[in-house]
């Protein structure tokens, strides 16, 4: 911690941690008749250089995915009209719980797609978009050419596959495989 800031005893709503007169009052807190007052929970930051008092939040906001947001996931289980994905990540945000999320084979590609076998595989990691969050569990697709299989599994062998003129081709066995392969292909997104 910086030398010029202190962290003072855990703070609720309401508690008294100064008055205008000493200290300029910073993020989550109020002033009322001259006195600052913590406005949440967390620990009041008292800063002697530029003699500031904020409170610094206990808890982080929680996160809640919403439609249109990027999603990087693991295929759990696939069925010949469907995928599901365990979401891990959203815009980049590492979630601390995943939650489980559904891929139609209409939502695959823009071209037709007869079955989800033909894209996806249990064990692909899967760069993916959410097209509907009214009703557990969301709807994903990756229909556009930045979404679709990041890295995939060979089904013989279970080496990592590569991408050799816009196939897969496993370096082990030699197995090639289709799948809905996204532009970033073994590059992190």
């Amino acid at each position: 911690m910086d030398r010029k800031e202190k962290l003072v005893q855990p703070v609720t709503p309401g508690d008294k941690l100064g008055v205008i007169e000493e200290y300029a009052p910073g993020n989550g807190t109020y002033v009322n008749n001259g006195v600052i007052y913590a406005k949440q929970v967390g620990y009041a930051m008292v800063n002697k250089e530029s003699k500031k008092i904020e409170v610094m939040p206990k808890t982080r906001i929680p996160f809640f995915p919403a439609k249109g947001q990027k999603v990087l996931g693991r295929v759990q289980h696939v069925e010949d009209k469907f995928a599901m994905v365990k979401v891990f990540k959203v815009n980049g945000f590492e979630l601390k719980s995943p939650f489980t999320a559904v891929i139609h084979v209409s939502f695959i590609s823009r071209f037709f797609t007869k079955t989800v076998y033909d894209a996806f595989k249990p064990g692909d990691l899967i760069y993916a978009q959410i097209i509907g969050d009214k009703n557990q569990p969301f709807q994903l697709t990756t229909a556009a050419k930045d979404l679709g299989v990041l890295e995939a599994y060979c089904s013989n062998c279970g080496e990592l596959m590569i991408l050799d003129k816009k196939q897969l081709k496993c370096p082990k066995c030699g197995s090639v495989e289709k799948r809905k392969i996204s532009e970033f292909y073994g590059r992190k997104v």
